[in-house]
């Protein structure tokens, strides 16, 4: 079954110290930690409580239904909800302990110290790129993207990720963060530059002296239209925006490493997962395109596990599937890719949407269920729900990981490359 695409636009909302330069931390990557447990996870942006003693209940309840794993929000974007149990101090920054950012609350030792007490292990789930927590005003700071319909370079949104002071900055935070007793981190999906994005005089001047020209956008982008909205559409890029890509690629994975170095220089046994959009399994050429995004550059790096995004209802609008049989036969697909692209389903952590991302509604318990099930047919690999909510009945939806779906050999059509528009909406927390 070949696989058609709907395309959508968004309008878009960072150096030799980075590139090529990022080395290993010298552990082995892909391990499971002590007894190679299964992580089954549940991902949590709230907790839904008032006080501590309903967050003990709350996280007891989830050990008792059988999740083994806290993926935990230690970021607080402003406009976010904030932990209700504790008294937010600011209206943006983490919930560590920390002198690199507005400190909201130490939610996280607190939720540390619960999870481990009930046998949980905690995943601290935190942003870099949008971590300019107390600095967003600082104009000298943020990246700067290519402005379509005006034609200009502006400033954007998040940190210029080739500022040697942004990286230090972010090394300190995620420092800071190792300095708890987590079992790991799960880097956000903002470690991305879209495919407008990265266009600071920093990048520029480093991408110059690699490659010999200036990145600008007559090079990089083809043919362009009107779309919906008024919006500029580009129909495809040009050979010299692929050489653009790769490098921004680079440049971001040898960040992720230096991240991961500066944290486990405090604790060695740090474990790290990177969220991977389901693009970068389907559609590579188009993650490059839009995120920057390489799995299979990705995987030689140190990360413990691949975190994919197969958020099967975004999948469903986004590919067109028209039926739940057909987005079931897609999920697997993509499971199976991903086993495929890693090479080994231990340092894959697949992510199961449970919530309509438009109405924050739970979705049917089946439905979720049926997805629950194809993960559970390769017992190597990890579970995630996301997010969690209080009225998901996490109990059965873990069971329902015993009766595998099995599937033979996924003999989808990969979707291919399409005719590229930019960058899609996307519904979810990721």
């Amino acid at each position: 079954m070949a696989v058609s695409r709907v395309w959508f636009v968004r309008p878009v909302a960072g150096s030799e110290f980075i590139a090529g330069k990022a080395t290993f931390s010298g552990r082995a990557i892909g391990s499971l930690g002590s007894g190679g447990e299964k992580i089954i996870a549940a991902q949590v942006s709230l907790f839904y409580c008032q006080n501590l003693r309903d967050l003990e209940t709350k996280i007891r309840e989830l050990a008792v239904a059988g999740v083994n794993t806290l993926i935990v929000r230690v970021f607080q974007n402003e406009g976010d909800r904030p932990y209700q149990f504790a008294t937010a101090r600011y209206p943006s920054g983490v919930y560590f302990q920390t002198r690199h950012a507005p400190v909201v609350g130490d939610v996280l030792g607190v939720v540390v110290r619960l999870a481990h007490r009930y046998g949980l292990k905690v995943f601290a789930w935190m942003t870099t790129r949008y971590a300019n927590y107390g600095f967003e005003s600082s104009m000298g700071l943020r990246g700067f993207f290519y402005d379509f319909e005006k034609g200009i370079m502006a400033p954007g949104k998040g940190f210029n990720l080739f500022r040697q002071d942004v990286v230090t900055r972010l090394e300190g935070l995620y420092g800071d963060l190792a300095q708890y007793p987590i079992d790991g981190i799960l880097f956000q999906d903002d470690l991305i530059l879209k495919h407008n994005e990265g266009f600071s005089d920093e990048a520029r001047q480093l991408f110059f002296k690699d490659h010999g020209y200036d990145p600008h956008p007559s090079l990089l982008y083809g043919e362009t239209s009107t779309g919906d909205g008024g919006r500029i559409v580009v129909s495809n890029y040009t050979d010299r925006f692929w050489i653009w890509a790769r490098w921004k690629n680079r440049n971001v994975l040898a960040l992720a490493q230096k991240l991961m170095n500066a944290a486990r220089t405090i604790r060695p046994d740090l474990r790290f997962a990177i969220n991977i959009f389901y693009e970068s399994i389907l559609e590579p050429e188009n993650a490059m395109a839009w995120y920057s995004q390489s799995l299979a550059a990705a995987r030689d790096l140190s990360f413990d596990y691949f975190s994919i995004m197969a958020y099967h209802r975004q999948m469903q609008e986004e590919l067109n599937l028209t039926t739940i049989e057909e987005t079931e036969d897609q999920f697997a697909h993509l499971t199976e890719k991903a086993v495929d692209m890693v090479g080994d389903p231990s340092r894959v952590l697949m992510k199961v949407q449970a919530v309509d991302w438009r109405d924050s509604r739970l979705l049917p318990v089946e439905e979720t269920e049926r997805f629950l099930r194809i993960v559970g047919a390769k017992p190597e690999m990890h579970v995630a729900v996301v997010p969690y909510q209080p009225d998901l009945p996490m109990g059965r939806m873990i069971r329902s990981l015993k009766r595998p779906r099995a599937y033979a050999k996924w003999a989808l059509e990969d979707s291919g490359m399409r005719a590229i528009h930019g960058p899609h909406p996307s519904f979810s927390p990721r």
